[in-house]
């Protein structure tokens, strides 16, 4: 409009703000009332005029900061663009928006100030906490409270970063002491804390620290009060996305890390919170039951059927969000119902079932009862099968089959499957082994490359039981310093092919696995799955059930990580190797099809990848190993040893982990680790690798 003055340029409001948050941090020694809040809340070295944070004090009087700054150069539409001051409606004088509060200078990820949040110290405001309204440089749902002063002066510490997620200020730089004790320990990660800016946790912030702090594990640690729970309740749907390690801490009730740090000593208080930590869906759940119970929606669950139903309706979807902590998700909950962790495993299936309707797999039950086969296999190996077109592994006279891999990543630009192949000339034994990654994130890829290529190798020295045993050891000490919630993990199926029915207790092959990769074979000209899936609702027909397809399709009771591991004895093939991408995608008679009449393995591999882009955006792997027609032998299934084992997963989206089962029934326990003393929180192992 005519006669409006142009906005000031973002070069102006930085200065301006810059400016303010001097003349706040030089009136600080003057105000007891700021010195006891920082002092009771234990984070008083916060007020060093020469640190990173430059907390500062806005006197009461209403014209102070705004005479400053007019005295400084700066015009009162600059000083008004920048939400420090406002224009009286009646006298037309320039104000102070901040008056008699502890202020906390907010900055961006290139740490210039463009912003405050301030806490009233004089008792008489509406508002206990107040902050910049909106401007040009200042969008509270783009911001973090602390980000920008941690990236300027970085927290020490080794590997990926740990970002906790506080409700306040005071909390933030309450958690920046912590981390200095937590420092001082040899070998830990780097610790950050940040706060949203009066607001909830946005998408925009969670991408901004994704961005700042690649590969982070984000914890959000909420003060232990009503706020507390339903500031976490308002977060959770945003946060439970986040891509990598996600966790939660329930903090001791009416407390934050504030009142934590000012009660205790800073060592005791990082131990008091990390031993707090969780998977996110599980603190969640127990704020779900609380509310439940607070607002009577059930009153007795062991009385009365209808309160069970509401609570396993209300929880059942935290369960899908962390299916690798099922098990203690299930017990936290039997305990704070009164029920048996069984019974509350099988309702919150239901309700999830019912709820969703969830189409399982077209595949029947395994058969696994089928005889092995009588047939006398020849002394030396069969002819080779003429596949022009498809790679061979290995010339000498021991060869016996001809395989070919396929991938398909979706939409995806790297997969988190794995496949390896490894031939010894000398022995004539060839081994192929097939990884799935649980989850979408940098871990599942990791942990899939890892488990194919370790198990491989020491299975063609060894067995492919003896190798995925490998491959368990080798990942659980890589992810030994890591929080359990999502690191990584995978199913893995080998097979070793072995050149005389001498070699192997009288087996032309030999299969492992763990998890829910399949391997099948063409019996009578159908299709024939060789192996069993390690899943939750397969342990639960093995029981005698019959349960309705569903998410219990999908929660696997075995993994490279823990659980048990299969083994089954075949005289010869072929074999058709693939993860769940692709026997939930692709129909069992096109499955048979490729197998029963495959002439090019390589082709036949390629046409099964596709398949599965043509369906959705599923990581596929097919790998295809051609060889003569031969009933499977009897699964047998071998128990791991009696030790608890670490255990972990992959994204929502996997929706595969640890089976609800009681541990007399199904895999090893699974435990989650806990503070040990003098070990700092994420500290690695000795000769871990980054």
């Amino acid at each position: 409009m005519p006669g409006e003055r142009p906005a000031p340029p973002p070069e102006r409001l930085y200065a301006v703000n810059a400016a303010a948050a001097q003349f706040y941090a030089s009136r600080l020694p003057v105000s007891r009332k700021a010195a006891r809040y920082l002092h009771g809340h234990g984070i008083n070295t916060a007020a060093d005029p020469t640190g990173p944070w430059q907390v500062g004090y806005a006197p009461g009087r209403w014209t102070e900061l705004a005479t400053h700054l007019r005295a400084a150069g700066f015009t009162d539409e600059e000083v008004t663009s920048a939400g420090l001051g406002f224009i009286h409606n009646r006298s037309g004088h320039l104000l102070d928006r901040f008056r008699d509060r502890l202020m906390f200078p907010v900055t961006d990820v290139h740490n210039r100030v463009v912003g405050f949040t301030a806490r009233d110290l004089g008792g008489r405001a509406e508002a206990k906490w107040l902050n910049t309204p909106e401007t040009a440089i200042y969008r509270k749902r783009l911001l973090l409270y602390g980000l920008g002063q941690q990236l300027a002066n970085r927290p020490a510490g080794i590997g990926d970063p740990i970002v906790f997620v506080v409700e306040g200020a005071a909390d933030v730089l309450a958690m920046h002491r912590l981390a200095a004790a937590h420092a001082a320990i040899p070998e830990t990660q780097p610790l950050y804390a940040v706060a949203p800016c009066g607001t909830n946790l946005t998408r925009d912030q969670l991408d901004l620290i994704q961005q700042t702090l690649p590969g982070a594990h984000l914890i959000l640690a909420f003060d232990g009060d009503d706020a507390g729970r339903r500031a976490a309740d308002r977060v959770y749907p945003v946060a439970s996305r986040w891509p990598g390690h996600v966790s939660g801490v329930r903090l001791p009730e009416g407390q934050d890390p504030a009142d934590m740090l000012g009660a205790m000593d800073p060592v005791w208080a990082i131990s008091e919170i990390i031993g707090a930590i969780q998977p996110l869906a599980h603190v969640q759940m127990t704020n779900t039951l609380d509310r439940l119970f607070a607002t009577k929606r059930i009153t007795d669950p062991v009385r009365f059927v209808e309160d069970r139903i509401t609570a396993y309706q209300a929880i059942a979807e935290l369960f899908v969000d962390a299916p690798h902590a099922t098990r203690n998700m299930a017990e936290a909950a039997a305990e704070r119902l009164g029920l048996a962790s069984t019974d509350v495993a099988r309702g919150v299936i239901e309700a999830w079932s019912a709820r969703t309707d969830t189409p399982g797999g077209t595949d029947p039950p395994p058969d696994t009862a089928a005889p092995p086969s009588t047939a006398e296999p020849s002394a030396g190996p069969p002819a080779e099968v003429p596949t022009p077109s498809s790679p061979s592994h290995g010339v000498a006279e021991t060869d016996i089959t001809v395989s070919a891999t396929a991938h398909n990543t979706g939409s995806r630009r790297a997969g988190t499957t794995a496949a390896i192949t490894r031939h010894d000339p000398s022995s004539g034994i060839t081994v192929w082994a097939l990884a799935d990654g649980i989850g979408r994130h940098a871990q599942a890829a990791t942990a899939a490359q890892m488990a194919a290529d370790i198990a491989a190798t020491v299975s063609l020295r060894s067995t492919p039981a003896a190798g995925l045993h490998a491959a368990r050891a080798a990942i659980n000490a890589f992810y030994s310093g890591a929080h359990p919630n999502q690191a990584g993990d995978a199913s893995v199926l080998v097979v070793s092919a072995y050149p005389s029915p001498t070699h192997r207790h009288g087996v032309r092959w030999e299969l492992a696995w763990a998890g829910d990769c399949r391997a099948y074979t063409i019996r009578a000209g159908q299709l024939a799955q060789v192996t069993a899936d390690h899943t939750a609702a397969r342990q639960r027909r093995d029981q005698g059930e019959h349960p309705s397809p569903g998410i219990a399709d999908v929660l696997l009771t075995s993994s490279i990580r823990a659980g048990d591991i299969s083994v089954c004895p075949l005289d010869e093939g072929p074999l058709l190797l693939c993860n769940k991408g692709v026997h939930r995608a692709i129909p069992e008679r096109q499955l048979a099809a490729e197998l029963a009449g495959m002439s090019d393995a390589q082709a036949s591999a390629d046409r099964l990848a596709r398949g599965v882009g043509q369906h959705d955006a599923r990581d596929a792997t097919v790998l295809l190993i051609h060889a003569r027609s031969a009933p499977p032998a009897l699964v047998t299934t071998t128990r791991t040893n009696a030790h608890a084992t670490v255990t972990a997963s992959g994204s929502p989206a996997a929706l595969a982990k640890t089976s609800f089962t009681d541990a007399g029934t199904g895999p090893a326990a699974v435990t989650t680790p806990q503070a040990e003393p003098g070990r700092g929180f994420g500290q690695p192992a000795a000769g871990r690798r980054r």
